[in-house]
């Protein structure tokens, strides 16, 4: 049992399907009809890709990992996967609509400079600078599981916005909890994220107020649409998610934040879901 959990998470297996199912309550949302399948199984295999292959190659550090530590043990299996997930997303891009590819010229320019130092008179990685490092995975995120699978293709665009905006202060708080995991390599890297800049009472606190500001943005939608199964699935959301960041005070291990945080996504998902029944 403990293999498989640990396969489901560290190989990005788990992390692959909460963004296929943001993908999906986009469209929930939006009341738009289910996209093709080669959409959904782009974005999973994507995800597979770019994780495996960021931990592939991935310098190991001195603080304690359980995913790290699985890394290490499963080479093969990464090479595996990211041969899974490069062959998912050349099938896909043969069904995918021209429109989508807009959108992937973005998703790669964004992902290649967070990753690698390619801005002239910049040394670094955008991921390592703080600010930059949140903001842009953030806006990949939000890109990825609500520009991607609407494109803004027959849709209020009001609608659109306010679920853009409030999909991108989710995954905020969401990245803000990985932040404050790493505060202590982070800050022996000279990373300057909020919680090495602000401290971590400061950041739980920031926490708190953008989720504050994601249920003020439900609802305003609330008021627009008269929708309340979406707005109480946003509601539950953001209680469930409150809960989870209590627990990450109490417990620090990838468990909790691979599990708990990440599932977090699929967890709204399923309860947007829900709403539509």
């Amino acid at each position: 049992m403990r293999n498989s959990v640990d396969f489901l998470l560290f190989s990005a297996v788990f992390i692959g399907l909460c963004a296929v199912a943001l993908c999906w309550e986009t469209n929930l949302l939006l009341g738009l009809q289910p996209g093709h399948w080669s959409l959904y199984s782009f974005v999973f295999g994507a995800t597979i890709l770019q994780y495996n292959l960021h931990y592939f190659f991935k310098k190991q550090h001195a603080f304690p990992s359980e995913r790290q530590d699985w890394s290490v043990r499963n080479r093969f299996t990464q090479k595996i996967l990211i041969g899974i997930g490069l062959v998912v997303v050349i099938v896909s891009m043969f069904w995918l609509e021209p429109r989508h590819f807009i959108v992937l010229v973005v998703l790669a320019v964004l992902a290649s400079l967070y990753s690698f130092p390619l801005l002239p008179f910049v040394k670094r990685p955008l991921k390592e600078y703080g600010l930059l490092k949140i903001g842009l995975l953030s806006l990949e995120w939000t890109l990825v599981t609500v520009w991607f699978p609407a494109d803004q293709q027959g849709v209020d665009m009001t609608s659109y916005w306010l679920v853009f905006i409030r999909r991108f202060l989710f995954m905020f708080v969401l990245c803000l909890l990985f932040d404050l995991r790493d505060k202590e390599l982070d800050a022996t890297n000279g990373i300057r994220t909020l919680p090495v800049r602000l401290g971590i009472k400061i950041t739980y606190r920031l926490a708190d107020g953008l989720l504050l500001l994601f249920l003020l943005i439900s609802l305003v939608q609330l008021f627009r649409t008269g929708n309340y199964p979406f707005f109480h699935a946003m509601l539950l959301s953001a209680v469930l998610t409150r809960l989870v960041i209590e627990q990450t005070k109490k417990i620090n291990n990838d468990y909790i934040y691979l599990a708990g945080v990440d599932g977090m996504m699929l967890v709204q998902a399923i309860l947007v879901g829900l709403g539509t029944l």
